[in-house]
């Protein structure tokens, strides 16, 4: 056993990774970490948990996990089948007692009462609309009859007002069509500046472990931040503005996506395996820094 703790050891040394970095990868406490490392195994919670954390260690490290058990059978515990039984408990039911008397027929007439209750509602709501609609048509015919009685005089000047209407409505027409073919050119210039605004994505600074993008121009309404693994798991962190948003490990092979909206001001990510992590916002990547050479980086996005 002591052979598989020695290899993992190398390679986890050879990767620049500290027991530290380690169980924050792997999210296997320290002190097991050390017990695989030196052989210790009776310190693990069993027989399945020494198998798993040797994987998941060796996985972490760059090394095939599965073919480092198979390679090493014989040093390593083997974990045993249990069969479970199953027993079947008989329970007993008893009978519902049926309800008589006054109060359970009034109980089982409820909802027939209630229905009845509400069609009289209905029919007498009815009667109330015709019977005020009938009073109406009286007032009504009444206010008509008088308005009849009245007689209209037209007076000879309908004719000029007809042709100063005609005129203003002239002039009326001329000055909506200037007004519209502005309010068009003005349209076409906004158009033509949002579409000059585009987002642009700007390296401002990189150190061994920190790399700085500045976000400039119109941000879009739903944007995409996606974390990709390859060849090797890697532990992510993502922060907007100030509130933690995502967690956890990213499998070789695996993608990680998080959406936010056009109004964040800052994107801040901790990667824990940077060779084997790829970022990308929108759909444009964003590489690491040139000076950047440790296996854990921070990356920090601000959005102006």
């Amino acid at each position: 056993m002591n052979e598989i703790g020695e290899k993992l050891k190398e390679a986890r040394q050879a990767k620049g990774y500290t027991l530290d970095d380690l169980q924050q990868i792997t999210k296997i406490q320290k002190r097991y970490l050390i017990a695989v490392e030196k052989g210790n195994l009776d310190v693990l919670p069993g027989n399945f948990y020494a198998r798993a954390f040797i994987k998941q260690y060796a996985d972490s490290v760059g090394l095939n996990g599965e073919e480092l058990i198979n390679n090493h059978m014989d040093s390593i515990p083997q974990v045993s089948e249990t069969t479970y039984s199953k027993s079947v408990q008989n329970t007993q039911t008893r009978s519902k007692t049926k309800r008589t008397g006054f109060m359970a027929t009034v109980q089982d007439s409820l909802p027939t009462i209630l229905i009845v209750l509400l069609v009289i509602a209905i029919i007498f709501a009815i009667y109330l609309a015709v019977t005020s609609g009938a009073g109406n048509g009286d007032s009504d015919s009444f206010i008509q009859g008088d308005e009849g009685a009245g007689v209209v005089e037209v007076d000879n000047n309908d004719d000029a007002e007809e042709e100063d209407t005609e005129e203003d409505l002239e002039e009326d027409s001329q000055d909506t069509g200037d007004d519209e073919s502005g309010n068009d050119e003005e349209d076409t210039e906004e158009e033509n500046g949002e579409d000059s605004e585009e987002q642009s994505i700007e390296e401002i600074d990189g150190t061994a472990s920190t790399t700085t993008y500045e976000i400039s121009g119109t941000h879009p309404d739903n944007q995409t931040l996606s974390l990709s693994a390859d060849g090797a798991a890697s532990w992510v962190r993502i922060t907007i503005d100030g509130s933690p948003v995502e967690e956890g490990m990213i499998n070789s092979g695996e993608t990680l996506e998080v959406s936010f909206d056009g109004t964040a001001a800052e994107v801040a990510i901790v990667i824990g395996n940077a060779p084997a992590t790829s970022i990308e916002l929108n759909g444009e990547s964003l590489p690491f820094a040139e000076a950047a050479t440790a296996v854990r980086q921070e990356m920090f996005i601000t959005f102006n």
